[in-house]
């Protein structure tokens, strides 16, 4: 008896993985709009700006419908932050207090692992819903920097490498819909969209106005991309 209900299940998991790849691999490429959120009152965001994203994906299935992605994505995100800043006065030789605009260019390896939940095929086409984590490390961070003062005439700007001004980690929510559509065979294109929300602080330092001030941003993104599995 225990020999027979062996067979059936191993048949049963046999007819299973023949009829559903257990595991899915696929590219995928996107476009982003990224912005700024903070806890401080003093620093505000300044917009959206544009960026982009490239990688690798894979869905390891648990069941037909409910797959594990993970894989990784390059990440592109440019934010603008504003915030209260000081800078020295070329001929008064004093400090002189204004506001910074800085545009962060911050490029991340990003490694999520997400539950992507399908829909049976209706028509020629699935529904997919996904939540997960992602946790990124900062393989570069730029930024240009537009200083205005409060009190006279002074403006100032720079590019500087802020590396050290950016935590190496970034760490997030991510929430997606989108649809799937079969080409040949198991081979599918999957488009979606993407809401990736940065959980803590990014930035780094004390601001040098008020040192009681910590430096606070989160880098918030949307993104629509596009997939082929084969």
């Amino acid at each position: 008896m225990r020999k027979l209900l062996l067979l059936i299940i191993i048949l049963s998991v046999t007819e299973t993985f023949a009829q559903h790849k257990p595991f899915q691999f696929g590219f995928k490429g996107g476009a982003n709009m990224a912005w700024f959120s903070s806890d401080e009152d003093s620093y505000s965001n300044q917009g959206v700006n544009f960026g982009g994203s490239w990688g690798f994906a894979a869905d390891i299935f648990l069941m037909e419908n409910y797959s594990v992605t993970t894989g990784f994505d390059v990440l592109y995100l440019n934010g603008t932050i504003k915030y209260p800043d000081q800078k020295p006065h070329e001929i008064l030789g004093v400090m002189i207090p204004g506001e910074t605009a800085r545009k962060y260019k911050t490029k991340y390896i990003e490694l999520p692992v997400i539950l992507t939940m399908k829909t049976n095929q209706i028509g020629k086409v699935r529904y997919f819903g996904q939540i997960g984590f992602g946790l990124g490390f900062l393989l570069s961070a730029k930024a240009e920097d537009s200083f205005n003062a409060n009190d006279i005439d002074m403006k100032t700007s720079e590019t500087s490498n802020v590396y050290e001004d950016v935590r190496f980690t970034r760490e997030s929510l991510i929430l997606g819909l989108g649809a799937e559509v079969p080409v040949q065979g198991s081979t599918y294109l999957r488009f979606g969209l993407k809401y990736d929300n940065a959980f803590v602080n990014i930035l780094k330092g004390d601001n040098s106005v008020d040192p009681a001030i910590k430096n606070n941003g989160k880098n918030n993104f949307l993104e629509v991309n596009a997939s082929f599995f084969f």
